[in-house]
């Protein structure tokens, strides 16, 4: 099973497309899809996402043991800003991020109390913070790519060698420049001038950067030694460089005083501080989800008219019975009886006629989604899910999850259920670029689907059968791996783009956990 958040499929799209996509195992339990829009700075950004899972038929899984509301509860979603994409060289210097940090030192030393400016000050730390993270994290990968690349190639490739010592020199390099010039505010957060939750950002965010040069670097130095192919020593020096920077940071959070510094009898305190640190970093980019049930008002309007309707079928009859019968009569008592009866019953069809005229038109979920530092409305989405037959679903969408079948009867033979999760993005590309301080910036949608349900209602993970073995001429009992497929399509469309983009993913797992990922 690869391991948790490690992404394994990756699909780049064409240029004129405005989703990018990545699937991946966040855990034992949990897959993750991560789609990437882009904003434009005028206008709105609309996306439209169709998941249909393609689920065993043998896992019990259907309408009447699987309700909406369960599947809303195994399911996770965030909305986030991507991190800036910005070169390490432009993060120092005059102007650059760090600057614009130093002049709101001199800012909230005059004003401490300004709650504005102490919003600004946090922002910045925490997005430079991103930004110097997510380029040592794209950077260490796309070195760690290449050192594969590497060990691919039967005999030493000189060209790549060359490469990669390059791209390992020049990264380190801008690591200790832009973290000397960030070092160097570090006696103005601690000099006792500044409110004390400035300092503590710094700190936090600092700690952080530390821990982050670490662990992308102990990767790439654990990828060099995995290199199998002779070298003669030709990637020694670079081994030995992030080494040392790795040995550096960890002497400089235990000279700092900080948290994560390793201990092995405090594995656990660790990992916790690790995820606290990433979290507070990583909170400047996240979006405010409110998730209500959609529906409220139309369910209102349509009991409304319903009552009115039932009310007027109850006041014509009551006149008419009147009429004919007369007010003081056993007659107009069994009619107003009737009249009752009726009444009732004609408020309850027409509220169910109306849900179901009204329901082809809404969603199961509207989410708001505001800006956690103004508090902006500045998008909104819509969820819905479903059970659908296999007559309902888009021909390339069943084509697509047929095309690797063997044998045109194989759906009869593995028959499944399938269900649709739909999801509609729509956002507000000014008021999300103005937030960001950016001409044009990326938003990360992530999805994160939970099997938990799945896995409990699976067999055994491995099935006792009995193998005749030809060379020993005999019978033994041979346990085989007992896993379950689940085929995800997913079909993705962008307003002011005709053509939607499909891919599809195959989640093998068994009772267990989830085993593995592979783009059908």
């Amino acid at each position: 099973m690869s391991s948790p958040k490690e992404i394994l499929t990756e699909n780049e799209l064409l240029e004129e497309d405005l989703i990018e996509s990545r699937i991946g195992v966040h855990d034992s339990n949990h897959f993750e899809v991560k789609l990437e829009y882009a904003i434009g700075s005028q206008g709105r950004s609309r996306y439209n996402v169709d998941y249909y899972f393609f689920v065993p038929a043998s896992l019990g899984v259907n309408k009447h043991t699987y309700r909406d509301q369960q599947f809303f509860s195994d399911v996770q979603a965030y909305i986030r800003f991507k991190p800036p994409t910005k070169p390490m060289a432009s993060l120092a210097g005059d102007p650059s991020p760090l600057q614009d940090i130093r002049d709101l030192i001199e800012r909230v030393r005059a004003k401490p109390r300004d709650g504005e400016l102490l919003q600004e000050m946090s922002y910045q730390l925490r997005m430079f913070g991103c930004i110097v993270r997510a380029n040592i994290r794209d950077r260490t990968r796309a070195l760690r790519e290449m050192l594969s690349d590497l060990n691919e190639q039967k005999t030493a490739n000189e060209v790549l060698i060359s490469d990669v010592g390059h791209i390992c020199d020049t990264l380190i390099k801008d690591i200790e420049h832009v973290l000397g010039e960030w070092r160097e505010l570090r006696p103005d957060f601690v000099d006792g001038r500044l409110p004390r939750a400035v300092n503590e950002t710094f700190a936090y965010v600092d700690e952080y950067l530390s821990l982050v040069i670490e662990m992308k670097m102990a990767a790439v130095v654990r990828r060099i030694d995995a290199v199998e192919i002779p070298l003669d020593g030709s990637l020694d020096a670079h081994r030995r460089v992030s080494r040392d920077l790795i040995i550096i940071e960890r002497k400089y959070r235990q000279s700092a005083g900080y948290s994560t510094v390793d201990r092995e009898d405090e594995d656990d305190h660790f990992v916790y501080r690790q995820g606290l640190l990433k979290k507070f970093l990583t909170s400047v980019l996240w979006l405010d989800l409110s998730k209500e049930k959609e529906g409220k008002q139309a369910a209102n309007m349509g009991a409304a008219i319903a009552a009115g309707c039932a009310m007027f079928f109850a006041l014509m009859a009551t006149l008419y019975a009147g009429e004919r019968y007369g007010l003081n009569s056993w007659n107009f008592i069994a009619a107003g009886v009737a009249t009752y009866i009726l009444k009732d019953r004609i408020k309850d069809w027409m509220k169910t006629f109306l849900g179901m005229r009204f329901s082809r038109f809404l969603a199961d979920y509207s989410i708001h989604v505001r800006d956690p530092l103004t508090n902006a409305r500045i998008g909104r989405c819509r969820e819905s899910f479903g059970f659908v037959d296999s007559g309902d679903i888009p021909d390339n969408v069943l084509g697509l999850r047929m095309r690797d079948a063997k044998a045109s009867i194989e759906s009869m033979a593995k028959p499944e259920v399938i269900m649709h999760y739909s999801k509609q993005v729509n956002l507000r590309g000014k008021d999300m670029i103005e937030r960001m301080h950016l001409e044009d910036n990326n938003v990360n949608d992530i999805v994160r689907f939970s099997l938990s349900q799945f896995l409990a209602r699976a067999d055994d993970p491995t099935s006792s059968i009995p193998y005749y073995v030809e060379d020993a001429d005999l019978v033994e009992r041979r346990k085989f791996r007992k896993v379950y497929h689940l085929n995800l399509v997913m079909v993705m469309r962008s307003k002011g783009n005709g053509r939607a983009t499909l891919k599809r993913v195959r989640v093998i797992f068994d009772k267990n956990a989830i085993r593995e990922l592979q783009e059908v």
